[in-house]
């Protein structure tokens, strides 16, 4: 199935995608990339940047929502650069052209860029100082930096509050979807606290995480931060997406959505995504 942003990576779903719409933005038939596009950036944008676009679902999105004149998006995969640059041309989305870039090694494609946009990049970047100073230095004088992560805690160690929540909820799954099929084993369990093990093992995911935002703070004028919920979702689905059933799991799905937005609510699971937009500290009044 073809997803665009904030579609839910854990599996397609309208009741999943309309809590996250929600979280973010207020509004369940809105997503927080039509959101954002609407309220923080301009009407008409020159320039476009998009860093580590994966399979291109943003910048399609971004395209498809007109009012832009050139869009480059980039990715240190190259093939995934491929496969964006060939989705992009069946669907006729002449403005959008591509290059492979690896933004911790390489060059930021020259500005000035009228909005820079990032989705799921930055708790991979070991220099994330350096990496949004020079996303601010490519900025237009009234650019937007729009970037959507994980800024949950470091190396997804949520604590042992966060973890009892969501072993409540697995045991109320399906056993189709709490066991892998081929070893019929428990697909999900609580991860190891041994952040020492996690670092050497992968050191790049999640390694930064909770210093996302006061970096992008103190870098960037903040004009939004909206909520990516996650809290309990993210711990809860990551990894059996397979096991979900298109339309059949549709109740269940609402019901997890819903214990999660109170759990949010009430304080016990905190959101660990946000949406971040700022603008340059010394743009042009």
């Amino acid at each position: 199935m073809a997803i665009d942003p904030a579609l839910p990576f854990w599996v397609p779903s309208r009741a999943l995608q309309r809590h996250l719409n929600r979280t973010a933005t207020g509004n369940p038939d809105q997503d927080w990339l039509s959101h954002v596009r609407m309220h923080h950036l301009g009407e008409k944008l020159r320039r476009v940047l998009v860093l580590s676009c994966g399979y291109g679902y943003l910048e399609r999105a971004l395209a498809r929502q007109g009012g832009i004149d050139e869009i480059l998006a980039t990715d240190a995969n190259a093939d995934l650069v491929a496969n964006a640059r060939l989705q992009a041309e069946r669907l006729h989305l002449t403005r959008i052209s591509y290059a492979v870039v690896d933004v911790e090694r390489d060059p930021m494609p020259a500005g000035p860029w009228d909005a820079v946009f990032a989705e799921g990049l930055l708790h991979h970047v070991s220099e994330l100082e350096g990496l949004l100073a020079r996303i601010h230095a490519e900025l237009s004088p009234r650019g937007r930096v729009v970037f959507s992560d994980y800024t949950g805690p470091a190396r997804f160690q949520h604590g042992e509050a966060a973890w009892d929540n969501v072993a409540r909820y697995f045991r109320v799954l399906p056993e189709r979807i709490r066991r892998d099929p081929a070893s019929g084993t428990l697909a999900w369990s609580r991860p190891p606290v041994d952040a020492t093990r996690l670092a050497r093992e992968n050191p790049a995911e999640a390694a930064r995480s909770e210093e996302i935002l006061p970096l992008a703070r103190r870098t960037f004028a903040a004009r939004a931060e909206l909520s990516g919920g996650g809290g309990l979702l993210h711990p809860l689905l990551s990894g059996l997406s397979m096991g979900f059933r298109a339309g059949e799991d549709e109740k269940l799905l609402a019901v997890l959505c819903a214990a999660e937005a109170h759990l949010a609510e009430s304080g016990l699971v905190p959101p660990i995504f946000t949406v971040f937009v700022g603008e340059r500290r010394d743009r042009m009044t």
